[in-house]
């Protein structure tokens, strides 16, 4: 029998998921036929009962599995036969846990709609290769139909041809009205050349995790800027504390090319503190004042104070919230999109969430305003595509507040419509409602078509801050140039 890989990047449950399917799909489990108790799946490969848990409800979800009470968890006899006729929409996405509402969405949409049935084929690849792998498809024309992507991907895609501008698929498509419903920086973001090619999915916000039951025994508030940060991770060195608690290092993130979009994502708010930034009206801006301080201060914290390791120049984008969610850790910074995998990694569930996780804007500079990174993921359709309209169409359906708000919920994600706000309160999703209500605080990563260049410079410059005895003035100036000579703008010192 395969076995769980407990290294590979995919989460336990999803690779359970895997297994059981591919046990019906041998013949080996049958249409009516009863599948082992969640104790004997634990026993079988294992895990824990978190990660089964998750992988049997999503599939009863899906049709393929049906519970009776009393009796025990049944292969669903009336389950959809491969070869049943729809078209089906080959997607790419880095994100595993994003199949199960796309299978909402199929069941509503072939529902709800007169038009051909859909059904989706998800290709998921990693995070950090995905605009590679992506381009690479396209130069051998074996492009997907459409692709989730970080939206600040979109203009490059955009530029280079790849894209169909959304408003081309539908004449009768008001995005004027759209674009109104959404946050101006999503706008901005998922635009090129005054065209709309990305249709945003979901928006998120960086912030701190933090153990709040810890730092409640501790007697702690969760830390307001650079100061408060650096005594709360002082507090969490001491030996009894960690030995109290079995963490590894007060704090932990992504801190180089390792850790691809998410360093940026997770460290660009000190500089924005501190009021630094990487351009600003046609110039690269990055070598300042404000630079440098913010870079002495994050090297500090691994080199001088060694309150976070060494060893975040190697973190993948995953690493720092799985070191958090397994107790190795008392702080980890992140973004709001990594809570239901904390939830599942952790095994906690959503009283246990409420009661272990707290949240907290990225710790500003002293005398400084929060600057967290918004950002998010937008479904694109690639020129490639067969049946580029229907596409269009279902992934408008995809994007409707009253389609898919319970499902965003379910998975602590929120929507980039201030619309969906109705959707959240502080009582049924605390973290949802509170992400809506700081999102407006957020800034966007540069919306420019070389902007996955320059994000691999500022990737490199971070990793050095940490591994490189280069003078922080030096490495700053030498990126700047890098990044002046990427976009062809001018350097502004």
């Amino acid at each position: 029998m395969a076995k769980i890989d407990r290294d590979s990047p995919v989460p336990i449950y999803h690779q359970l998921k895997t297994l059981i399917r591919e046990q019906i799909e041998s013949g080996l489990w049958r249409p009516g036929d009863r599948i082992p108790t969640e104790d004997e799946l634990c026993r079988l490969y294992g895990i824990s009962r978190s990660p089964v848990r998750q992988a049997l409800k999503e599939l009863v979800y899906e049709g393929v599995l049906v519970r009776r009470p009393g009796a025990g968890t049944f292969v669903n006899e009336c389950s959809p036969r491969p070869g049943s006729p729809d078209t089906s929409i080959h997607l790419m996405c880095s994100d595993t846990r994003w199949s199960e509402l796309l299978e909402h969405v199929r069941r509503a949409w072939n529902a709800a709609c007169d038009h051909p049935p859909v059904s989706f084929q998800v290709e998921v690849v990693n995070h950090t290769r995905f605009y590679d792998l992506l381009s690479a498809a396209v130069g051998s024309g074996t492009a997907p139909d459409a692709a989730m992507v970080d939206c600040v991907w979109v203009a490059g895609l955009a530029r280079a041809g790849f894209l169909y501008p959304l408003e081309d698929l539908n004449s009768q498509w008001n995005h004027s009205a759209f674009g109104k419903d959404l946050y101006p920086a999503f706008v901005s973001a998922n635009s090129y050349g005054g065209k709309l090619y990305g249709l945003p999915v979901k928006a998120d916000i960086s912030l701190l995790w933090y153990r709040k039951d810890w730092f409640a025994r501790e007697g702690l508030t969760p830390p307001r800027d650079w100061d408060d940060l650096l005594d709360v991770a002082r507090h969490f060195l001491q030996p009894q504390v960690q030995e109290r608690y079995g963490y590894a290092y007060p704090l932990v993130f992504p801190g180089g090319t390792a850790g691809g979009e998410a360093t940026v994502y997770m460290l660009m708010p000190f500089l924005w503190s501190a009021g630094g930034d990487v351009l600003e009206d046609g110039a690269v801006v990055l070598d300042s004042p404000a630079t440098v301080r913010a870079l002495r201060f994050l090297r500090d914290l691994v080199v001088t104070h060694r309150v976070a390791p060494p060893d975040v120049v190697r973190y993948r984008e995953d690493t720092a919230f799985r070191l958090f969610a397994s107790g190795k850790a008392a702080m980890a910074l992140g973004g709001s999109y990594e809570a239901d995998l904390i939830r599942h990694t952790s095994g906690w569930e959503d009283g246990a969430f409420e009661e272990r996780v707290g949240y907290v804007l990225p710790p500003a500079a002293p005398g400084g305003q929060p600057a967290p990174t918004i950002g998010g993921t937008s479904y694109v359709i690639l020129r490639q595509s067969s049946r580029p309209q229907q596409v269009m169409e279902v992934f408008r359906f995809a994007t409707d507040p009253a389609q898919v708000g319970p499902w965003y919920r379910e998975m602590l994600q929120i929507l980039p419509n201030p619309s969906f706000n109705r959707l959240v309160s502080s009582n049924g999703a605390p973290l949802l409602a509170w992400v809506s209500e700081v999102v407006s605080l957020g800034r966007a990563r540069p919306s420019i078509p070389d902007y996955v260049k320059v994000s691999r410079q500022l990737q490199a410059m971070f990793e050095k801050t940490f591994s490189d005895p280069m003078p922080v003035e030096a490495l700053v100036r030498r990126t700047a140039e890098f990044i002046a000579v990427i976009s062809e703008m001018p350097c502004r010192v």
